[in-house]
């Protein structure tokens, strides 16, 4: 498991808070997207889609990178997950999180697209359905006071049974990265 930073400009990038999950159901909670509901139960974060939910799922059913919850994509890239920070415009920032599968049986080929001011970066992850997640990292120079970081699916996939699931979300920061500028005299 990666340690969130302190100084995290993402909120609840570990996603340990979000909607209610009883402790008998091994299902997870669908999130619908923000045109369906006015407040997001996964604040503040945001479910960007016209119909697709994603999946917010709980480490006593799924293998989640770390903590307790993490997100799984589910929709493919009909369902974005989506969350602005503040940023200070021509500072540079860095985008880290974990990508991996709930260990639930979601077994191919996966990817997470995540996109940050005018960069972006696919983390492609081959899924046995038993668990396991690799990291994925990408420096960005902020271009605005508020910066939206979105993080995607860029599959559907099917278990043998019909069901959609997909990759797993979890232990996001945005941090600042500071440049260390030799000074010549």
């Amino acid at each position: 498991m990666k340690q969130i930073p302190s100084d995290n400009l993402l909120k609840n990038g570990g996603f340990e808070e979000g909607p209610y999950i009883f402790p008998n159901t091994s299902w997870g909670v669908l999130v619908p997207p923000m045109d369906e509901d006015d407040y997001s139960p996964l604040s503040p974060w945001t479910i960007m889609g016209y119909t697709k939910s994603v999946k917010y799922v709980d480490a006593a059913h799924y293998a989640v990178p770390g903590g307790a919850r993490a997100v799984e994509l589910v929709a493919g890239m009909e369902a974005a997950l989506v969350q602005e920070v503040c940023t200070v415009p021509g500072r540079s920032y860095r985008l880290e999180f974990s990508v991996g599968d709930a260990g639930d049986g979601c077994v191919g080929s996966m990817s997470v697209q995540a996109y940050v001011s005018h960069g972006s970066v696919k983390v492609p992850y081959e899924s046995q359905g038993r668990g396991g997640y690799k990291r994925g990292v990408l420096e960005f120079t902020a271009t605005d006071k508020r910066t939206r970081v979105v993080f995607v699916s860029m599959a559907y996939i099917m278990k043998p049974d019909g069901t959609l699931c997909g990759p797993v979300v979890d232990d996001a920061s945005v941090v600042g990265v500071h440049n260390h500028r030799r000074l010549l005299l």
